[in-house]
């Protein structure tokens, strides 16, 4: 398991928290960042696949250095329309 922060255009409301269970909601200056625990692959697949559902922008996707079990730490900036 690995904490994500999923970052993306725009400042989310409160409701859009029920769309991305078990992640934290960080808004402004523009961006909406989503925190939590992600368990494996399929399950930031799933995320992402439903950032993509709502018409966000994804804007950067990494793993917290040194948190969770052996996670190496990555940073991947993405473009708009980009997948990682």
């Amino acid at each position: 398991m690995s904490t994500y922060r999923i970052t993306v255009q725009g400042e989310l409301s409160p409701p859009f928290a029920a769309y991305f269970e078990g992640m934290a909601l960080e808004s402004g200056h523009g961006t909406t960042v989503l925190v939590g625990d992600i368990v494996d692959q399929a399950q930031l697949q799933g995320l992402l696949s439903r950032v993509g559902d709502l018409g966000l922008v994804l804007l950067q996707v990494s793993s917290a250095p040194g948190e969770g079990a052996g996670a190496a730490a990555t940073d991947q900036a993405v473009t708009q329309g980009g997948r990682p």
